[in-house]
């Protein structure tokens, strides 16, 4: 039981990080089971000779077209993750240097600037970028 008790201050962020990766992993195991089975139902009605439903293949055509959604929505949320970061980056700058103006703790505010200056640097990069 001792034994569990000086182990738990590592399980626990082990099992949190575990959890989002298992949900990646589900997630990911779930849409190739269903495109398998997509693809092995249009597979036995071609074999048989019988026409394949529309519907099946506009599943895929609006597949696709909620794959340009999100890419969309995917730029959207980089511009907003960016502002957000530069925001809170200024914020803690503008913060510790009103606390303690000789100190170097402002410098603490940096890091989510600078990840903030460099997700709006990808959104405009992608931004630039046709879409497929």
């Amino acid at each position: 039981m001792n034994q569990l008790a000086n182990m738990a201050p590592l399980l626990i962020p082990v099992l949190a990080l575990l959890i989002p990766i298992v949900a990646i992993i589900g997630s990911f195991v779930t849409r190739s089971r269903r495109e398998e089975l997509l693809h092995e139902t249009l597979r036995q009605l071609s074999e048989r000779g019988q026409p394949i439903p529309p519907e099946l293949l506009n599943g895929c055509a609006v597949a696709e077209r909620r794959d340009v959604h999100k890419l969309i929505r995917d730029r959207n949320s980089l511009q907003i993750a960016g502002s957000v970061n530069v925001a809170a980056g200024l914020g803690l700058v503008v913060m510790f240097m009103a606390m303690s103006p000789q100190s170097w703790l402002w410098a603490i505010g940096c890091l989510p600037l600078f990840i903030g200056v460099a997700l709006l640097l990808v959104w405009k990069s992608q931004k630039n970028q046709p879409v497929e």
